[in-house]
């Protein structure tokens, strides 16, 4: 059991908000719909982003970690977790929005309460310092179910309570393969993908695992998605996205080129390539939304929300955002 070790301060460095290109979108966003490509305070690369109570926020290189809030960017963490500047690589928000977990190089792990402002630091739980790359939180912040894979393959569980998280078991999904992603629901369902076409479903928390699919994929799974057991979307290369019903499986192809990231809930989705296809699906299916063509990889995309909009980040401080 880990306890809270380094509260800090947000540390409100700067403020940049301007924009430097414009993309009108191909789709059904009309004339009037955007993506900007914004300026932020930082250079690093972006690895993710998500959207919380409190606005956006990226993660990435060195351990910066970006806000925004009423549309400006600021530095909330210059050096991450705990001043010791380990990248972070991947992030998740608690489903009340109130709890940032993130996660990283050399067993960085710990959560940002962005309401009372305060960074907790769970680093290298059961000693493990391998970095993470991925992790998935669900429940009201206090009381979440959080899981990370590192970069073995490995899968930790954790639950908090309070100022401390409990955790699991590691355990390693699937046949070996690399696993790549993970995400959770409010209902306790997981799912993690693998490099070998695998997706993997647990009822328990990520006690239990059971391989739902895919027969006959041929794709390197990148990312996943889940609402519940009949709402999962999945993707990775040659463009593929799979999408689950419960019992079965439908595929749709989009583009030749990889899809870097996911983002979905009940009634949408989004899809980024890392060259910078954006796709949107609908209840009509899939569909282009629009080509940014950056200089740089993106890695990550988030929905908008009432204090943020969609949003695309990547290489060297890359961050669209979606404007109406």
């Amino acid at each position: 059991m880990t306890t809270d070790r380094v509260p800090s301060r947000r540390r409100l460095l700067a403020s940049v908000g301007a924009t430097v290109a414009t993309v009108t979108l191909a789709g059904c966003g009309g004339a009037d719909s955007e993506w900007i490509a914004v300026d932020v305070p930082t250079d690093a690369t972006l690895y993710d982003v998500v959207s919380t109570a409190e606005g956006a926020f990226a993660v990435g290189e060195d351990g910066v970690v970006l806000a925004r809030d009423g549309g400006d960017w600021t530095v909330a963490l210059e050096n991450g977790l705990s001043d010791t500047s380990d990248g972070l690589r991947t992030a998740a928000v608690t489903s009340n929005g109130q709890a940032l977990w993130m996660a990283g190089d050399s067993g960085a792990l710990g959560l940002y309460d962005v309401v009372a402002d305060h960074v907790a630091d769970f680093s290298a739980p059961l000693a493990k310092t391998t970095s993470w790359t991925a992790i998935a939180a669900a429940g009201l912040a206090g009381d979440e179910r959080v899981t990370a894979i590192n970069s073995s393959g490995e899968l930790l569980r954790g639950r908090r309570h309070g100022a401390t998280v409990e955790w699991g078991d590691v355990g390693k999904p699937g046949s070996g393969s690399s696993v790549t992603d993970v995400d959770l629901t409010s209902l306790a369902y997981a799912y993690v993908v693998d490099t070998d076409g695998g997706v993997f479903e647990s009822r328990d928390g990520g006690v239990t695992w059971t391989r739902i699919g895919i027969d006959g994929a041929g794709v390197d799974f990148a990312a996943v998605a889940a609402i519940d057991t009949g709402h999962v979307t999945v993707a990775g290369g040659n463009g593929a996205v799979y999408g689950y019903n419960g019992v079965n499986w439908s595929r749709a192809t989009l583009g030749e080129q990889p899809i870097a990231a996911l983002a979905r809930n009940r009634d949408t989705a989004l899809a980024v390539s890392s060259a910078g296809a954006i796709y949107e699906r609908s209840f009509d299916g899939w569909e282009p939304l629009v080509r940014l063509r950056p200089d740089n990889e993106l890695h990550a995309v988030a929905l908008g929300t009432a204090r943020s909009p969609r949003l695309v980040v990547g290489e060297s401080g890359t961050v669209y955002e979606r404007r109406y």
